[in-house]
C-alpha cells in the first residue's frame, strides 16, 4: 500500500498579515474542532507546549522554526496522543503566509507520514484524518482572522 507522505492545503483569509501571524503562532492551535476549544487546557512543559484536548487527547507541540510574518513550523505526534514527540511518532506541519489582493495566503504543508511507525492502514487513517481536519482547520482560521478586530 501506498501511503503519502505529506499534505499541502491553502486558504486565501480577508484578514492582513499581521493578524494571521498571530493566530497561526499559536502552538497547536489546530487541535481539536475548528472553533470549538471547549474543555481545552494549555500549558508549558519545558521546551514543549502542551494541548489537553477533552476529546482528541493530549497533545505535546515543540516549535521548530519561526521567521515573523512569514514561516512557523511545529513537530508533533496527531497518531499518538499523549506520546512524548520522536522523530518515529511526529510529523512537521509548517505554515507559510504571503500577501494576496489585500488579505493572507496562507499555506500549510504537514510532511513525515511515511516515517511513522505504524502499519501501512494505521498510516493511511493518519493521512485522510489530516486532510480532513486541515480542511477543517483552515475553514476555521480563515472564520478567526476575518471576525477579529485589531
Amino acid at each position: 500500500m501506498s501511503t503519502q507522505d505529506r499534505i499541502e492545503q491553502q486558504v486565501v483569509i480577508d484578514a492582513p498579515v499581521a493578524r494571521v501571524w498571530k493566530l497561526v503562532t499559536e502552538p497547536g492551535w489546530w487541535i481539536g474542532d475548528g472553533n470549538d476549544r471547549t474543555g481545552q487546557r494549555r500549558y508549558r512543559d519545558g521546551d514543549l507546549d502542551v494541548v489537553e484536548d477533552p476529546r482528541f487527547g493530549r497533545f505535546p507541540v515543540r516549535t521548530e522554526t519561526t521567521e515573523p510574518q512569514h514561516y512557523v513550523s511545529y513537530r508533533w505526534a496527531s497518531t499518538f496522543p499523549g506520546e512524548d514527540l520522536r522523530p518515529d511518532n511526529s510529523t512537521l506541519v509548517e505554515f507559510w503566509l504571503s500577501e494576496h489582493d489585500g488579505g493572507t495566503l496562507l499555506r500549510v504543508v504537514e510532511s513525515g507520514f511515511a516515517s511513522l511507525a505504524v502499519p501501512d492502514e494505521a498510516r493511511e487513517r493518519s493521512v485522510n484524518g489530516n486532510i480532513e481536519g486541515w480542511v477543517e482547520q483552515l475553514t476555521a482560521i480563515q472564520k478567526r482572522a476575518e471576525q477579529s478586530v485589531e
